[in-house]
């Protein structure tokens, strides 16, 4: 949560003092939090007295908070220099920023746990630095100090379709090509532009010199590419499908 515009306070709200409704939708959230305990701390625990419905600060404090190492590229930014815009799936995010001529892409863990994922997918884009496999990797995003995401050229193309498979075969076999397996080659992990298929979402990648798991991949292409679930696609909120 950001407060005065400066600083992050990370808050943990005790059991059944919301309803799950309003701890997803954070103007009703805010508006029934209690006061904000002055000083130079970045973690609380929200708790309710027994006797009442009052709730209060029980704890605050100074966390260290799980950043992402190591770090292979020299660039970094600090969150709040950037404008933050329309949500392209969970986490991710278009951005902009003076340091940019143009929207860039910001990826970024809300929670502790999200951290890993990153280190994987930071660590999955040095190893493709330089090619063509993915976007440009444009350096980190931290956060008071703790690095808790990263900034990607943003891909101005469609998601894959069936008519793409040559192109998508293509990108893979050059990944593979590299030594790593993608592990999520649903249709919308791939964009279209004039250039041919990128790949995005290096999450679960991994080093492999697995011949047999990358033909399993590449069999698994022209089903993935004829997929309508829905499966690694943007699931929207009611509020945002009625927008």
């Amino acid at each position: 949560m950001l407060v005065n515009k400066k600083d992050f306070k990370y808050i943990t709200i005790e059991p059944k003092i919301h309803e799950v409704d309003d701890l997803c939708f954070p103007p009703i959230l805010l508006s029934k939090l209690p006061p904000f305990p002055a000083g130079n701390w970045n973690y609380g625990r929200i708790s309710q007295a027994a006797e009442n419905a009052t709730t209060f600060f029980a704890e605050t404090s100074r966390k260290d908070f799980p950043s992402i190492t190591p770090l292979w590229h020299a660039k970094s930014y600090d969150y709040l220099s950037f404008k933050i815009g329309q949500r392209l799936r969970a986490n991710v995010y278009v951005a902009s920023s003076p340091q940019f001529r143009k929207p860039i892409i910001a990826k970024f863990a809300r929670f502790e746990w999200e951290i890993g994922y990153y280190i994987t997918e930071t660590q999955a884009y040095s190893w493709i630095d330089g090619s063509s496999i993915g976007p440009e990797f444009l350096g980190y995003l931290t956060e008071d100090g703790w690095v808790i995401g990263f900034l990607i050229e943003n891909v101005d193309g469609r998601h894959a379709t069936i008519s793409d498979l040559p192109a998508c075969k293509a990108v893979v076999r050059q990944l593979h090509g590299l030594g790593i397996l993608h592990k999520d080659l649903n249709k919308h992990n791939f964009l279209i532009s004039e250039g041919g298929a990128v790949l995005i979402d290096f999450e679960t990648a991994e080093r492999s010199d697995d011949s047999e798991a990358m033909e399993a991949e590449l069999r698994g292409l022209e089903e993935q590419l004829l997929d309508e679930s829905g499966i690694g696609g943007v699931i929207l909120d009611e509020e945002e499908k009625e927008t």
